[in-house]
């Protein structure tokens, strides 16, 4: 699957620009852009296919992509006639577009190693993040030169040393198949079995691996193991049962795959710290 390359909608009077995305359907498809990237997912939850991996995003992140990482942002779906919507605020712009050598003034030390280095893709985590978020939900109040200087503060907070996590890992060189190509072979096969067994075997033969070779790819590309992908694909698929139909517990647990009432019961806890009933009663 080839990105697409999207371009960046920066106005003559701007040096940067800053997006609000939101509505009902925010499935932003595979593309790439030639800038940096700043995003704050304001509401909304799903799949974020970011490099050679896979990740979850939900309310409260925010993440920080290099030029050329391609990205794609698959959302859950909305229970029908929900008053939520999803938003996201993007900051993009250009390394040089404080000038040519702004990054390299020795005061900006981290920030240089951080703004160079090929492929960056970061989440950040506890007050680096509140703080990214703080401005980036500034901006949209704002405009000139006290957006700029917001822009400034997320700079100086990238340059601080900021707690962060790595979204993609490197696929060593014993595994030819490009990462999100393989990804979405997979992606598709688990969404068309989803109500069947769906064994490790037919998986790893989809991409021509042995069963060891598709474990360590799979780990490296989704920080998971297939199994743990498995389950949060059929309980995502139960959430959205359970939000917008009348489908008794029992059926929405055959139609999302488990063949256990008590297996999708101790899954369904674990990853959304709410049975069932209770999840299908925040929803009524």
């Amino acid at each position: 699957m080839v990105p697409i390359a999207r371009p960046i909608p920066i106005l003559p009077t701007q040096s940067f620009a800053v997006r609000h995305l939101r509505g009902e359907d925010c499935d932003i498809p595979y593309h790439v852009h030639d800038a940096h990237e700043l995003i704050l997912i304001r509401s909304g939850s799903g799949s974020f296919y970011v490099g050679n991996a896979i990740r979850r995003f939900q309310a409260g992140d925010v993440f920080l992509l290099a030029p050329g990482v391609p990205h794609w942002f698959r959302c859950e779906r909305l229970p029908a006639g929900s008053p939520n919507t999803y938003e996201f605020i993007v900051l993009q712009f250009y390394k040089s577009f404080l000038g040519e050598r702004y990054f390299d003034l020795p005061e900006h030390g981290q920030l240089k190693r951080l703004f160079s280095t090929t492929g960056l893709a970061l989440s950040f985590n506890g007050s680096t993040r509140d703080m990214l978020a703080e401005w980036l939900l500034s901006m949209l109040q704002v405009i000139g030169h006290r957006r700029l200087m917001l822009v400034l503060r997320v700079l100086a907070t990238l340059g601080n040393n900021p707690d962060t996590t790595s979204l993609q890992q490197a696929i060593t060189t014993d595994i030819g198949l490009g990462g999100m190509e393989g990804l979405e072979h997979v992606r598709r096969f688990i969404n068309e079995h989803l109500r069947e067994r769906i064994y490790l075997e037919d998986a790893a033969s989809l991409l021509h691996m042995s069963v060891a070779t598709f474990c360590r790819y799979f780990k490296q590309c989704t920080g998971r193991t297939f199994v743990d992908f498995v389950q949060e694909v059929r309980i995502a698929h139960a959430c959205d049962l359970l939000k917008v139909t009348d489908l008794p517990i029992p059926c929405v647990c055959r139609d999302s795959g488990f063949h256990s009432m008590a297996h999708f019961i101790r899954v369904f806890k674990r990853l959304k710290r709410l049975t069932p009933h209770q999840f299908r009663a925040a929803f009524s």
